[in-house]
């Protein structure tokens, strides 16, 4: 199921693709040009002369809601013609434009739709627990399955998503496809699952603004009632931007748009929004040709990476697991549990021996993220740097007493390796909720030692990042499965942060009372 890319011409050599005689990038080139006085924000002035720092940052195109430059939350000209053809792209009855993440439009969400409860998947992003608790809305969870061969989430389920409807009676639920790994749900099935209980479904697609675009790419499936995309995780724009996209009737675009005017500053960045205008002429005129050579060179790798003898590269197009429905084969899962060393390691190896930074780590491997901005040459040097590990590593087996064969005889590791064991590291469930977030968030707290929380029910989120999923949430008790788990994380290299910005040594629990 995919929408096709669309084609206006001219495009131009700087895709200027719009219905408008000027987008922002004319408007911008144009009043450099003319040397306007801003006597306005931003403080800057523009003057690169003076701050000559700001000169490669692009200060020189940043500028507020000036004459003819259009207003983000009340759209009449460039800024509306963004959003017409993004809508175009995406399909959606109307499009709403962030500058602050996804995180902003997942807030306008649930604060539009979920005063009836919120029903969200456990491997949601924090920033979805953070709405909901912030926002003061009833929560509840479900389960999400693990992929036993990896260990990273699987698909959800419908049938699960059903019976936690009957169970709750919530009338908004949230469900994240793509994973970080890119593990995609059966989105239509949820779909009908959720439209026949009353509810509407919230699409965490963030890590997915590609998917749909192409026959190259294309999604799970349709049938959610919002979409959000994050533009500048996997498409040609600038970080910070994403997407909210209204798919259907079932949500009251008047209360999505005053919920975007509250959770998105007054004061948009204009470089960020000519980026996205730039990004739509380029998906218009190139994205369907480029996406189809992308998936050709990500099929190559995957065709060749399958020589490795001891890392393992994850081919959701060939591989078939009973708790995966579908994958975003843009995303390189490498896997090390063959290897004498884990996902942690190998990320700082291929960062410090071979230049290449990895998007994320895990006890089990390392996520590659690939996008249109990669091509044959990127993918190249990826795997000829993983193919020298592979023929480094010296380790078949890695034992649950964290001594590998190849170390018990010589006291090394594989690539000087310590012989740790990342195949057998706890993998964590969540605790019993205990109060809502909302009501945890707000009563009396106190900061303990993270391994005397067990049993105490934590007064705040903790998570491993990324990809930012709640190991601990706020009214949830603390299981020891969770400690060992973060602590695990943090022997291991991994980053643990808390929602309190604290040492993570210790956590916020609820106070016992007297």
């Amino acid at each position: 199921m995919y929408y096709n890319l669309f084609i206006r011409l001219p495009c131009g050599d700087g895709f200027a693709a719009t219905d408008l005689e000027q987008g922002l990038y004319e408007k911008l080139a144009a009043l450099n040009a003319d040397d306007v006085l801003p006597m306005h924000m931003p403080g800057h002035k523009r003057n690169i002369e003076k701050f000559p720092w700001l000169s490669s940052l692009g200060a020189q195109s940043d500028v507020t809601e000036i004459a003819g430059f259009d207003d983000l939350h009340a759209p009449q000209g460039a800024i509306a013609d963004i959003l017409r053809r993004a809508e175009k792209l995406w399909g959606s009855r109307r499009t709403f434009l962030s500058v602050n993440g996804s995180t902003g439009a997942v807030f306008a969400a649930l604060a539009a739709c979920g005063e009836g409860g919120v029903l969200m998947a456990r491997n949601c992003h924090r920033s979805v627990f953070n709405a909901a608790a912030y926002l003061k809305l009833p929560a509840e969870y479900f389960d999400v399955p693990r992929v036993g061969e990896y260990g990273f989430f699987g698909s959800v389920r419908a049938c699960d998503v059903a019976k936690r409807l009957d169970e709750t009676g919530c009338k908004a639920v949230v469900v994240t496809s793509p994973t970080y790994e890119g593990v995609e749900s059966d989105i239509t099935e949820i779909a009908k699952a959720v439209h026949a209980r009353g509810a509407v479904l919230v699409l965490d697609a963030a890590h997915g603004a590609h998917l749909g675009l192409s026959e190259a790419f294309e999604r799970s499936g349709v049938g959610a009632d919002i979409e959000i995309v994050s533009l500048h995780k996997t498409l040609p724009a600038l970080t910070q931007t994403a997407l909210l996209n209204v798919m259907t009737e079932r949500v009251d675009e008047g209360k999505i748009a005053a919920a975007m005017t509250a959770f998105v500053t007054s004061s948009p960045s204009y470089v960020f929004m000519t980026s996205v205008e730039k990004m739509l002429g380029y998906l218009e005129c190139k994205g369907g040709s480029d996406a189809a050579q992308l998936a050709e060179n990500l099929d190559s790798f995957r065709l060749r990476a399958q020589g490795f003898k001891h890392i393992r590269v994850f081919d959701g197009t060939r591989e078939k697991h009973a708790e995966i429905f579908a994958t975003d084969h843009s995303k390189i899962y490498i896997d090390c549990k063959k290897c004498g060393f884990g996902g942690f390691e190998l990320k700082k190896i291929l960062r410090e021996k071979y230049a290449i930074e990895l998007e994320s780590a895990s006890f089990f491997g390392a996520l590659a993220y690939c996008t249109l901005g990669d091509d044959e040459r990127s993918l190249a040097r990826l795997f000829d740097a993983l193919a020298a590990v592979d023929r480094e590593e010296n380790t078949l087996v890695t034992r649950c007493d964290g001594v590998t064969d190849a170390a018990a005889s010589d006291g090394k590791g594989a690539l000087g390796g310590r012989g740790k064991s990342f195949a057998c590291a706890p993998l964590w469930t969540a605790g019993e909720k205990v109060t809502e977030m909302y009501e945890a968030i707000r009563l009396p707290s106190e900061a303990v030692p993270l391994c005397e929380a067990v049993g105490r029910v934590s007064a705040e989120g903790v998570w491993a990042y990324p990809p930012g999923v709640p190991v601990l949430l706020p009214g949830e008790r603390v299981e020891t499965a969770c400690v060992e788990y973060l602590q695990t994380v943090k022997n291991a290299g991994g980053e643990v942060a808390s929602a309190s910005g604290g040492s993570t040594a210790a956590v916020r629990v609820l106070k016992i009372r007297e």
